[in-house]
C-alpha cells in the first residue's frame, strides 16, 4: 500500500510539473482584419501601414491583447468585407455609415477648415463668407461641405477642387489662391512635410466647418468593448495626443 501511495504521488507530481510551464506561457495575442476604405495621410498611410487612425485603433487594442491587420479596399466596398465576413472591423465610420457593426466610442474627429495668409487679413466669419474668394479645395467637397459651401462655390471668382491636397499647400504659401479648404490636420500634416514652399508665412485658420466624429465598426461586441478599455486608456496616459502630434508637429 505504501509502495502504492508513493508511486501515485510521483505521477501525480510528474504531472503537475508538465502542466506547471503551460499555465505560465501567455497566450498569443489575437489577430484581427479591418478594412481601411478612408486611406488618408496623416489618418492612415498605406505605403507605411500607419497613420493617426490606424495607431490608435493598434495601441488601443494591443492594451487588450490584440493585434491587427490591416485590409486597404475602396471606400464603398466596405460594406461587402463585413457582410462576407472578410474582415472583423472597419476603420473611419460612424451612425451614417449604414453598416451592421457595432460602433465604438468616438476615436477620431474630422474638421474641414478654411486657411488664408494673415496679410491678406480676410474675415471669414461663416461659410457664406468664401464667395468673393478663390477657393482651392479637395474633390467633391461640393457632397460632403453642405449647401451654403455649393452657393459660395458656385459665387466664387474661381473656385478649384484637385486630388493631390498637398499642392494646396504649394499654392496657398505661393500666393496663387485666396483660401484653401481642407482638414485641420491634413493641412498641418502637409505643412509640416513640405519642402517646396515658405511655410512659415502667418496664417489665419477659419473655424466654419462643423466637426464630423467617426468610430471603429466591430462584428464582435467583446472586441469593441475591449477597444472602448484601451482608447480610454490612450487617451488618460497622454499617448493619443503624442500619437497626434508625432503626425503634425515639427
Amino acid at each position: 500500500m505504501i509502495v502504492m501511495k508513493k508511486a501515485l504521488s510521483i505521477v501525480l507530481w510528474l504531472v503537475l510539473m508538465s502542466a506547471w510551464p503551460c499555465a505560465s506561457v501567455r497566450a498569443e495575442p489575437e489577430e484581427l482584419t479591418f478594412a481601411v476604405g478612408l486611406a488618408l495621410a496623416p489618418y492612415n498611410i498605406p505605403e507605411k501601414n500607419c497613420g493617426i487612425e490606424l495607431d490608435v485603433v493598434r495601441e488601443s487594442l494591443a492594451m487588450k491583447g490584440y493585434r491587427i491587420k490591416t485590409k486597404y479596399v475602396p471606400f464603398a466596398r466596405r460594406i461587402r468585407e463585413i457582410e462576407q465576413g472578410e474582415v472583423d472591423g472597419v476603420l473611419t465610420v460612424n451612425e451614417n455609415s449604414d453598416l451592421d457593426v457595432y460602433l465604438s466610442d468616438q476615436h477620431i474627429t474630422c474638421e474641414n477648415v478654411a486657411v488664408g495668409l494673415k496679410k491678406n487679413n480676410f474675415r471669414i466669419e461663416k461659410v457664406s463668407d468664401l464667395k468673393d474668394k478663390s477657393i482651392l479645395t479637395f474633390q467633391n467637397a461640393k457632397k460632403y461641405l453642405g449647401k451654403e459651401f455649393v452657393a459660395a462655390a458656385e459665387a466664387s471668382p474661381d473656385y478649384r477642387e484637385i486630388s493631390k491636397q498637398e499642392l494646396q499647400i504649394n499654392l496657398l504659401y505661393g500666393d496663387r489662391v485666396d483660401v484653401i479648404v481642407l482638414d485641420k490636420l491634413i493641412f498641418y500634416y502637409h505643412k509640416k512635410n513640405n519642402k517646396l514652399v515658405d511655410t512659415t508665412q502667418p496664417i489665419d485658420i477659419f473655424y466654419i466647418f462643423e466637426k464630423v466624429p467617426f468610430c471603429v465598426g466591430f462584428v464582435d461586441k467583446r472586441v469593441r468593448d475591449d477597444f472602448n478599455e484601451g482608447l480610454k486608456k490612450l487617451r488618460e496616459s497622454g499617448r493619443y495626443d503624442e500619437i497626434v502630434n508625432q503626425y503634425i508637429l515639427k
